[in-house]
């Protein structure tokens, strides 16, 4: 004998849930109806009661009626509808899909709901437009889909009957994580040359500096005039760049509540801060993006790695030319997990100055007095350790293996 599992038994009883139209109240007013028509009025006599359970028996049929009669003539109506939905959404924000359909309000008793099952997680609301309802929809987490599948359910406004039908859509849908806000601390790091600095200072530039020829010196920067008047053979070097560049190589590690970072990264290379040479990798990749477009496609990508996050780290080091890969700035998520362990081999491995950056949506509670100058540019990091607990754990734990880490808010862009 086989034995459904416990999932497949929630699903059975869903789908028959979905095609009997009564609900939990119907099944109480018919047993009270049943009881007052049935049993207690004909003892009684009492023909005031009698009426009233026929009434109630009558309602249950009629919205039964309604309700099964309501949704064969609106899924007839919505099978024969485009999908009419945008090819890229944004998490956080209200967008109207411009999918509209009957709302059946010439029905009186009947109301009109919808859902999303294909993708999950996003807030579907309807908005009455000329006898049609105009859907608004709000995705709460990023990703890359080729099927869209509503669910539509019918029911009376007494709530006692209710009946959901799926339809389904071959389309091609990308959610995009919401850029975080640019606050004013890291305008101001850029405008000061600060942002995500190197602090190295490698030799590069012009040939304007000079020192004692030396062995294994070029012949080709020699200084010819100098030694004709001085004897003394110099050489020319370029000069030491005291104004640290940007870091232009960045990588995205998915992991669990992952969306603010997601959204960190996005600014990071949309606004530039990042250089103009840019070369970014999101976990999913297959190579490096090298356009601020390009890192948004791999960063809606990576949302299906987030339990391999960072396991693709050397591949991607493998694909950057050496050179660059001196320095980087690492996205994580606010939950620590595997991954944590990955990035900090990842670094020590290749010998990375690597700064990391962390996204996070809440702030909490107000922990600490700060004057109206430190509350605009910055996030006091006790607000945010108030908020998340297990933040101030991560972050601990990444500084002591020699990762500095920031935090940015996302929807206020405060760096802490």
């Amino acid at each position: 004998m086989r034995v459904r599992s416990k999932g497949s038994m929630k699903r059975f009883f869903g789908r028959v849930r979905r095609v009997f139209p009564l609900r939990a109240g119907a099944f109480v007013l018919l047993a009270a109806a049943g009881a007052l028509v049935f049993l207690f009025a004909p003892k009684e006599a009492d023909f005031l009661l009698y009426p009233a359970g026929l009434v109630a028996l009558l309602l249950v049929a009629v919205c039964a009626v309604l309700t099964t009669a309501g949704t064969l003539v609106l899924r007839r109506a919505v099978k024969r509808l485009e999908p009419t939905v945008p090819e890229r959404l944004e998490t956080t924000h209200e967008i109207a899909t411009g999918f509209r359909f009957p709302s059946l309000s010439r029905w009186l008793v009947l109301d009109v709901t919808l859902a999303w099952v294909e993708p999950a997680g996003l807030v579907v609301s309807l908005v009455p437009i000329d006898g049609l309802l105009s859907e608004v929809v709000t995705a709460k987490e990023r990703g890359r889909y080729t099927r869209l599948v509503r669910r539509f359910t019918v029911g009376d406004v007494f709530g006692l009957t209710q009946l959901s039908f799926d339809v389904t859509w071959t389309v091609a849908l990308s959610i995009a994580p919401v850029s975080a806000k640019q606050g004013a601390q890291l305008a101001a790091g850029r405008s000061q040359g600060e942002t995500l600095a190197n602090p190295a200072g490698r030799v590069e530039g012009d040939l304007v500096e000079m020192r004692r020829y030396a062995y294994g010196d070029s012949m080709r920067h020699i200084l010819w005039k100098v030694y004709a008047r001085s004897r003394k053979l110099l050489v020319r070097m370029p000069e030491r760049a005291l104004a640290p560049g940007p870091v232009s190589v960045a990588f995205f590690v998915a992991g669990p509540e992952d969306e603010a970072s997601a959204g960190a990264a996005r600014l990071y290379v949309e606004a530039g801060l990042l250089g103009a040479d840019l070369v970014f990798s999101a976990d999913g990749s297959s190579s490096p993006a090298r356009s601020a477009r390009d890192a948004v496609e791999q960063l809606v990508d990576s949302a299906s790695k987030r339990a391999h996050g960072a396991e693709a780290l050397d591949a991607a080091a493998s694909q950057i030319d050496p050179g660059r890969l001196t320095s980087c700035v690492l996205f994580v998520p606010p939950v620590d997990g595997a991954w944590r362990e990955r990035v900090v081999g990842f670094v020590k491995k290749h010998g990375l100055d690597a700064s990391v950056i962390i996204g996070v949506d809440e702030a909490g509670e107000q922990q600490t007095k700060t004057s109206r100058l430190e509350s605009f540019l910055f996030l006091p990091e006790e607000q945010l350790d108030a908020a998340r607990p297990e933040l101030k754990k991560l972050r601990a734990a990444l500084e002591a293996d020699g990762l500095p880490v920031k935090v940015l808010h996302r929807t206020t862009g405060q760096l802490s």
